[in-house]
């Protein structure tokens, strides 16, 4: 029998996300961390287990605690308490909390890392490709939250949706 059969429906892969929201962005804090006390570390390896540079697992960290907080939201069953609340609202609202949350991450990491090492604002983002830099990087993460965070505010409500500000 499917778990849909037995009546969990949607709520059989919360867990599952939840623990990918959680540990994904504790090990993204993990090498963010890393890269603000200690950049030069980032090369080496997570463990001697798991040969993964910590700033790919960094990297990897943040995009699934990124997936599972709009999959999440996409179910309707977590939102933030900060964010303007839409009942239902589907994949655009939670798109748009998903665009409001994680680039302000990547905002304030940028932000540390432009104070304990300034140097790095010009150089490239990540390993994986040569553009683009810190600097633009850090701009571009702090406008499209901007943007996703009024154009969740100004959102109309479809019929039947009820917007509601408050909890």
């Amino acid at each position: 029998m499917t778990a849909r059969g037995r009546g969990y429906g949607v709520k059989a892969y919360r867990p599952l996300l939840t623990v990918a929201l959680v540990h994904g962005l504790l090990g993204w804090l993990y090498s963010a961390a890393w890269a603000a006390f200690r950049p030069n570390g980032l090369p080496a390896p997570i463990s001697s287990w798991l040969p993964l540079r910590r700033d790919t697992f960094g990297i990897c960290c943040f995009a699934a605690s990124a997936l599972a907080f709009f999959l999440l939201q996409l179910s309707g069953e977590q939102r933030p308490a900060v964010l303007p609340y839409h009942r239902g609202g589907g994949a655009v609202v939670a798109a748009l909390r998903t665009l409001v949350v994680f680039p302000l991450l990547a905002w304030a990491y940028l932000c540390v890392n432009s104070l304990t090492h300034p140097s790095t604002i010009g150089w490239r983002l990540t390993h994986f490709a040569s553009v683009p830099t810190e600097g633009k990087t850090a701009v571009c993460c702090y406008a499209i939250s901007a943007v996703a965070l009024l154009a969740l505010g100004l959102r109309e409500p479809r019929p039947g949706e009820g917007a509601r500000h408050e909890r």
